[in-house]
């Protein structure tokens, strides 16, 4: 379940360093020292470069070489840009499967489900861009209605209007809340082996519950170096940020 994409293929690779640190990656993970690949692959994160694909073989990278929290952790980045990809949906199911603490989720409806479902069909990119080429032949199809040259050519342009206006508006309300989802549903990855969820930001604080490396948490608010978080079945308290990997 590991891809490694080939030097030339993607677009994004002629940009600057990111071919050279790209190929020296791929080359030490292929060698089996994982430790130089995550180096490489680092260099083009830490550009900053956005990309599912940089993220993925990181995810690949440390899950080889046993670093599940931040496995996952790349794996949840990746997977947030391009929900859709099977492969690395299949590969953070893979890794998740291997951390300690399970906690349970409470059941979603039925609604809710396929609503979510709809909504990350496509990678975030993807559903933008098509977004404006509704909009942009939209407006072509209406011109055509205007100027156009017969009566039923004009009906026919304005018919189409209105469906890739429609489309639009879909793809558009569907992208502004995957957006604003993202800014303001923050999740973090705990990184260490295990960490005291304590009461308040402070050490002087009760230890409530423990948790360990590879959780997905959400995060609801910050104190200098704490972070509140909760989980899925609702439980929540402060942990150190160094703990924490945002995603």
């Amino acid at each position: 379940m590991v891809v490694l994409w080939l030097l030339g293929t993607p677009a994004w690779a002629q940009e600057s360093g990111v071919r050279q640190f790209l190929e020296a990656g791929n080359q030490s993970y292929a060698q089996g020292n994982f430790k130089a690949a995550i180096e490489q692959y680092e260099k083009i994160v830490q550009i900053p470069f956005v990309n599912e694909v940089a993220y993925y073989n990181l995810g690949n990278a440390y899950f080889k070489d046993g670093q599940l929290g931040k496995a996952i952790l790349y794996y949840e980045k990746a997977h947030r840009l391009s929900p859709g990809d099977r492969e690395i949906a299949d590969n953070l199911s893979f890794a998740t499967m291997r951390i300690s603490d399970k906690v349970e989720k409470p059941p979603e409806g039925f609604l809710v489900t396929q609503s979510t479902r709809l909504l990350n069909l496509l990678p975030l990119d993807v559903e933008t861009f098509l977004a404006v080429i509704c909009f942009v032949a939209a407006n072509g199809c209406f011109t055509l209605f205007v100027l156009g040259p017969s009566p039923s050519l004009s009906r026919l342009a304005l018919y189409a209007s209105f469906g890739l206006l429609a489309l639009f508006l879909l793809f558009g309300a569907s992208n502004l809340f995957r957006i604003y989802q993202s800014e303001t549903a923050r999740e973090g990855v705990i990184l260490t082996d295990k960490v005291d969820v304590l009461s308040g930001p402070s050490t002087d604080n009760p230890t409530l519950f423990s948790i360990h490396e590879g959780l997905k948490v959400r995060i609801e608010n910050e104190v200098q170096d704490w972070l509140q978080i909760s989980l899925e079945n609702g439980w929540n308290g402060w942990v150190k940020r160094e703990t924490l990997g945002t995603i």
